[in-house]
């Protein structure tokens, strides 16, 4: 991705208000109008020279994502710009898991679908899906304890989202997984739940995630197979730009076509599955702590996630999750928009003042949070030895990667140095403190305990012998996880917390549930929320839930 450093101080803008757009009319048809720019922020910064709403008060450097342009449109849209109009039960704005599980639910159950997707085809990536409950756990003999998941969920958050979300994901999640490997059978292979929880600095990683041989974009097709075979009229490069709206009802979306405006009524609702807002910069600074911001890589290969839904949304009266927002952020981000997948592993690692500051086992989320609040957001993982392939193997646990694989991902963003102080030089690092570090560090590597930090044993891979390594890390942002405010039910919500009818909001384009961090060590449970929300939101629709 093209890189566009830019430094960022602050400026004070108010947050955005829960209800960003103007009352509608009362008794015409309309489309949902613009959000008020000054209490919203919507135009007050720009990718080329904008500012963090939230004070940069660590200098910090970004590196703005380069994705699709946003499609949403602010200003009401006149019938006269309408080339044609189209009439269905539902209207879904989204061909990622999510929005593709609604479509196959509410198809399946009678209802006629339109499916618009912004890109050129659906959007699906990863290996799991989390759930409680379903037959793959019970086939492995894993059983989960669901209320004790909910409650860290809700401990992770800081109680700081919606109860009733979380107890209806943990209470439907095995039900939705079901139905969906009844539905698409061996198409994708087998379903494995490979392990049961780990406890680990007071985190419990949980085994929640169901592995799918043929991996999510397999599985995602086969359900967008199944929609398709229901009846659901998929329209690819067809994003949704605008909600339309009747006497506080979405009654439909406006969705920009090869040949214009095409309007999509739909008389039971309209799900807004467009994913978060990772490549939308505008949004990204307003909402999202600098700290956060300042990764080196955005590897989520759906570039048209401009956060279009949330906007829409808000543009109808919609609440949003309270800034900040946060992002699923990787550690190993490297300078070249990649993840190394090799400084992924448990190496030694020092800040710039050559500090060892982290246990290296930690789970994704809270390594990163680590990494980022570093001097700099940065830090470096260093490496010894004329065999490095030896050491990935050793270091590797379970990662599903070879040596030579995590030894391509790294070779481009490796410094090499004959001694530690010539490394210390060539990566701007304390060179006095790195010695400190390392000697330290090699004498808990001999007596196999780690005394400072509890890093497992079996990862003290001590540095004895040049030439030394380093590599400069700072995050990677997979996605944006806040959006719209939800209920159990997917409906979206106004400030006063009231469902406005028609509108519902599914995946990355919804919120009430995440809050401050992440919860990686909560296995799958991004694609476990998209599946099992698409497929009660689809019954809901057609009737099938009280």
């Amino acid at each position: 991705m093209e890189k566009n450093l830019s430094r960022r101080g602050f400026i004070g803008l108010g947050a955005l208000g829960a209800a960003a757009a103007a009352s509608l009319a009362a008794c015409a048809p309309q489309a949902a109008g613009k959000p008020d720019a000054e209490a919203s922020g919507l135009a007050s910064t720009s990718a080329d020279g904008g500012e963090t709403t939230i004070p940069n008060t660590g200098n910090l450097e970004f590196f703005p994502p380069s994705g699709a342009e946003v499609a949403y449109i602010a200003d009401p849209i006149a019938d006269e710009d309408v080339v044609e109009t189209v009439s269905c039960d539902v209207a879904v704005c989204g061909a990622g898991m999510s929005g593709v599980a609604a479509a196959a639910s509410a198809s399946e159950n009678g209802l006629s679908v339109v499916l618009l997707e912004k890109g050129a085809t659906f959007a699906a990536r990863g290996t799991e899906v989390a759930a409680f409950g379903d037959r793959a756990h019970a086939e492995a003999d894993i059983v989960l304890n669901a209320r004790d998941f909910m409650n860290d969920g809700l401990t992770t958050a800081h109680f700081r989202c919606d109860r009733s979300v979380w107890e209806r994901w943990c209470e439907r999640s095995g039900e939705a997984l079901d139905w969906a490997m009844d539905a698409v059978g061996d198409a994708c292979g087998a379903f494995t739940a490979k392990a049961g929880n780990a406890e680990f600095c007071g985190v419990t990683t949980w085994g929640s995630g169901v592995r799918i041989e043929k991996g999510i974009a397999s599985f995602v097709e086969a359900l967008l197979g199944i929609a398709e075979g229901h009846g659901t009229d998929i329209h690819y490069n067809t994003p949704a730009v605008q909600l339309a709206v009747q006497d506080g009802k979405a009654t439909g979306v406006y969705a920009k076509g090869e040949d214009g405006i095409i309007k999509i009524e739909a008389a039971k609702g309209v799900v807004l599955a467009t994913g978060g807002y990772e490549f939308n910069w505008d949004m990204l600074t307003q909402r999202i702590r600098p700290r956060d911001l300042a990764v080196y890589a955005w590897i989520n290969p759906t570039v048209t996630n401009t956060g279009d839904g949330i906007l829409m949304g808000l543009a109808a009266g919609a609440a949003e999750d309270d800034w900040p927002h946060i992002l699923m952020n990787d550690p190993a981000g490297a300078k070249t928009g990649n993840r190394a997948n090799g400084a992924m592993l448990a190496f030694l690692r020092v800040n710039e003042n050559g500090e060892r500051f982290v246990n290296e086992n930690l789970s994704f989320e809270y390594m990163s949070n680590a990494i980022m609040y570093q001097p700099g957001a940065h830090d470096f993982v260093l490496l010894s030895g004329t065999d490095i392939l030896s050491s990935l193997e050793k270091a590797k646990g379970g990662a599903p990667w070879t040596p030579e694989d995590m030894y391509d991902s790294i070779k481009d963003v490796l410094v090499e140095a004959p001694t530690l102080d010539e490394l210390a030089e060539k990566c701007g690092i304390d060179a006095a403190n790195l010695a400190q570090t390392v000697a330290r560090y090699n004498e808990l590597c001999a007596s196999g305990e780690d005394a400072d930090f509890g890093k497992k044993p079996g990862d003290l891979i001590p540095l004895e012998e040049g030439p030394y390594y380093a590599i400069e890390e700072s995050g990677c942002c997979l996605v944006t996880v806040n959006g719209l405010r939800i209920d159990a039910d997917s409906r979206v919500l106004t400030g006063a917390g009231a469902p406005i009818e028609g509108l519902y909001a599914l995946g990355n384009a919804s919120g009430s549930m995440f809050n401050g961090t992440y919860p990686h060590h909560m296995s799958a449970i991004s694609h476990g929320r998209c599946l099992t929300f698409g497929y009660l939101v689809g019954r809901r629709l057609a009737g099938l839930e009280a």
